[in-house]
């Protein structure tokens, strides 16, 4: 948990100079200023909270950098090597820590990351409902549509899809959920975060393997994966539909035009029933439009 990482000064401006319930992500890059974003939004961190000028803004050093680091890896830095070579840490209550530094590759292969220079802290937030308004065109008396959530980054894709699993649980929509958790964003490193009574996890899996051996273990009606991006991953997603299993899957992209022109996406595009597309506008989690198999818009929020 971020109070066991980040250090007391820290930790006690964001949880009591601002209202940390709205703090998306906490970046720190070495010599320079501490950035929040707060509903989407970038401000610099000072001593008394959220600010907007450079000059009162909190400044990272390399020391403060690489204790959090320490910190998170229980005081051992080379127990989490394997992460480190992936570039991030997942903390017990689901937080996410990205690394940057310098990578050591010897014959093409990843051994580790030191140097640490900068931390990106991706904070994960429960939003009740927020996928409530879409629910009645994923989900009809035929069962769960095929559904792509589509925003940019940090516009609330993986908090979406981890209310969606919530809502069908809540109903007592009693479908055995397989939710393939790459990294370990939609249900926390040990389930901390809501996922509903009905939902098999399969942590720090990648895609390809997770939906194989997930389909053969845990006979599953539905998957639940986050951040679709290259080949092997469209594979997986066929593979799964051939195997008659649902599938709710995030994607990356700014807007309709910018999916259907992904690399890859011509493959994926006779998969899904439903799109939702999510923005930032009105803070993380705005939904823009439901659009159906020919994206033909079928409900949109102003």
């Amino acid at each position: 948990m971020l109070s066991d990482v980040l250090g007391d000064k820290l930790y006690t401006i964001i949880t009591t100079k601002f209202n940390y319930g709205n703090l998306n992500e906490l970046r720190l890059r070495m010599d320079k200023p501490i950035v929040a974003f707060v509903k989407g939004q970038a401000y610099f961190l000072g001593e008394n909270g959220l600010v907007t000028s450079e000059s009162s803004a909190l400044i990272a050093t390399k020391q403060m950098i690489e204790d959090i680091i320490f910190r998170a890896s229980e005081f051992s830095v080379y127990s989490i090597n394997e992460e480190l070579k992936k570039g991030f840490i997942v903390l017990k209550g689901g937080e996410r820590l990205g690394i940057s530094g310098t990578l050591v590759v010897e014959n093409g292969e990843i051994k580790t990351l030191n140097n640490f220079t900068s931390i990106n802290i991706r904070i994960p937030h429960e939003i009740k409902n927020c996928s409530l308004d879409a629910f009645s065109f994923l989900v009809d008396e035929e069962g769960v549509k095929n559904t792509l959530i589509i925003s940019p980054p940090g516009a609330g894709k993986t908090t979406f899809i981890r209310d969606f699993v919530n809502q069908l649980s809540i109903r007592n929509l009693s479908y055995n959920v397989l939710i393939i958790d790459e990294r370990g964003e939609i249900a926390g490193d040990k389930m901390e975060l809501n996922v509903g009574k009905f939902a098999d996890v399969l942590s720090f899996s990648d895609k390809k393997t997770g939906f194989m051996q997930g389909i053969r273990a845990m006979n599953p009606h539905i998957i639940v994966t986050d951040e679709i991006g290259g080949e092997e991953d469209i594979k997986a997603v066929k593979f799964a539909g051939n195997c008659g299993v649902k599938i709710i899957a995030t994607i990356h992209a700014g807007n309709l035009e910018e999916l259907k022109a992904k690399e890859g996406f011509q493959d994926l595009k006779n998969t899904f029933d439903r799109y939702v597309l999510l923005s930032k506008r009105n803070g993380p989690g705005t939904i823009e439009g439901v659009y159906n198999e020919n994206f033909s818009r079928l409900a949109v929020w102003r």
